[in-house]
């Protein structure tokens, strides 16, 4: 995460941050920022200004031009309306967090942010990161409140919370950074990231039966169409609609829809390591699920019986994102 605060080395600035976690523990969704939790620095343009005005009054006094006096007066004064505003530009202001979309490790996770203020004032150039140094910006204009998204990248399943966000503000001069750590309760379920090939779906009764993976497919009455699949009959291949997009795609039906595909961990190779072997599951579930077909699960410690849909797709899913976890 970049540094959170200017002209401060790298240990300091961790030894402030692990003092103001103490002080504002993990709160709820939703977290008003007030002077307990604000805190305000010069920047590093700020710092070269004041430096600079510091030799103005030098001069000043050497030479004891009362220009430079004035000058000097109205630049400081200029400064300090300055750091005024910045600190004004964040404090009361409550910032919400909401629910965020289940995603696929190494997808990017979008916590959504509303910032609000109990009365209508400017508010521009809110900036808000997360500690792996992603940012957004937000505007509030003369407006109760604004809606954002702040994104997260996922880099492992499981659940991922977006911890200390930082909400900070340089407006109007860029003199001083104002800021504050927000330790907010939200967290997003990540899927294990789905293996990039596709493997063979097995019904119930092949596996029992011990055949081949080989497609069978009914006459009954057309239930839809799927994406073309090595194996499929010539006589199924949905010609119109291949003419219309295209892609290669095979007429279902019910007999097919009504197959029980069984995923389970015996269908991965023993050499590969636990994330590789989800992977896999998890490739073979989204398949499964684009193929409008029942499906099981089948990993130690969890058993989800046959079924299909949103509902059961996501159920199998978290079952492998929380595989293994205390």
């Amino acid at each position: 995460m970049p540094s959170s605060l200017p002209l401060l080395p790298r240990f300091l600035e961790k030894l402030i941050q692990r003092w103001a976690d103490r002080r504002q523990p993990s709160s709820h969704h939703e977290i008003e920022i007030n002077r307990h939790r604000l805190y305000i620095l010069p920047t590093r343009h700020g710092m070269a200004f004041f430096l600079m005005l510091l030799l103005v009054l030098f001069g000043a006094i050497n030479y004891e031009n009362s220009l430079a006096y004035i000058l000097t007066f109205m630049l400081v004064s200029l400064g300090m309306l300055g750091m005024i505003y910045t600190h004004q530009n964040i404090n009361h202001l409550n910032v919400r967090i909401g629910q965020a979309e289940s995603v696929f490790a190494g997808q990017n996770i979008l916590f959504p942010i509303t910032i609000s203020q109990s009365q209508k004032h400017l508010h521009p150039n809110i900036k808000l990161e997360a500690e792996t140094g992603q940012s957004i910006s937000a505007h509030l204009m003369n407006e109760k409140n604004t809606a954002c998204q702040l994104p997260l990248l996922s880099q492992q399943r499981g659940y991922v919370s977006p911890r200390r966000i930082k909400v900070f503000t340089e407006y109007p001069l860029g003199l001083f950074h104002a800021w504050s750590w927000l330790n907010l309760k939200a967290r997003c379920l990540v899927y294990p990231a789905p293996d990039p090939h596709h493997y063979a779906l097995h019904t119930s009764a092949s596996q029992l039966l011990g055949k081949n993976n080989v497609q069978q497919y009914g006459t009954d009455e057309f239930a839809g169409i799927r994406a073309y699949q090595p194996g499929d009959m010539a006589n199924h291949m949905a010609w119109k609609a291949i003419a219309k997009t295209g892609e290669l795609q095979t007429k279902i039906f019910n007999s097919d829809a009504s197959e029980e595909i069984t995923i389970g961990w015996s269908q991965t190779n023993e050499a590969y390591d636990i994330e590789k072997r989800l992977s896999i599951l998890c490739r073979m579930i989204i398949d499964a699920d684009a193929q409008s077909v029942k499906y099981a699960l089948h990993i130690p410690g969890t058993d989800i019986a046959p079924s299909s849909g949103l509902q059961h797709k996501h159920r199998c899913l978290k079952a492998l994102a929380l595989f293994g976890a205390p």
